[in-house]
C-alpha cells in the first residue's frame, strides 16, 4: 500500500514492501531496507535504515505525529492512499450540480440504497451503504 507523508512542508509518496523476511520502504522512488522495533522499557523506537542507526520517541496528536530524537522533533501527516482518495472524493462533494459520478475509495458491495432517483440530495447526507473489507 501506498502512504503520503508530509514533513515540514516537504511531501514524500511512501511504498512498504516486504521480500525474503526484510522490510524495505520506497520513498519517492528511492528504495530502503528498514526494521523498526519498539523498546518497551524506554517507550523509544529503534530505527534501522540500510544498517544506520536512529532512537525517536513518537507522539500521536490525532492527525499528525511528532517524532522526537538526537536530530530533532519534526511533525510528520501520514495518510494511506485509500484514506487521500475519500478525502478528494469529499473535498469535490457539494460543488456539482446535476446527475454526478461517486467512486468508491476501494471495491465494495451496495447493502442499502437510502435514495431513489431523482430524490433531492443535501450535503452530509448518506446515500447508500457499502460493504467492503467486512466494514460498512
Amino acid at each position: 500500500m501506498k502512504y503520503f507523508a508530509e514533513v515540514s512542508g516537504q511531501r514524500f509518496e511512501c511504498q512498504v514492501e516486504a521480500e525474503n523476511g526484510e522490510t524495505f520502504v520506497r520513498i519517492n522512488g528511492t528504495r530502503y531496507r528498514v526494521d523498526l522495533e519498539h523498546v518497551a522499557a524506554t517507550g523509544a523506537y529503534s530505527l534501522l535504515v540500510d544498517g544506520r542507526s536512529f532512537e525517536f520517541a513518537l507522539h500521536d496528536h490525532g492527525e499528525d505525529y511528532e517524532l522526537a530524537g538526537a536530530a530533532g522533533s519534526f511533525r510528520v501527516r501520514v495518510e494511506d492512499e485509500r484514506t487521500r482518495a475519500a478525502r478528494d472524493v469529499a473535498a469535490t462533494a457539494g460543488g456539482a450540480k446535476g446527475p454526478h459520478k461517486i467512486k468508491s475509495a476501494m471495491p465494495g458491495i451496495v447493502r442499502e440504497l437510502r435514495v431513489g432517483v431523482g430524490d433531492p440530495v443535501a450535503k452530509g447526507q448518506t446515500l447508500l451503504i457499502l460493504e467492503a473489507m467486512k466494514m460498512q
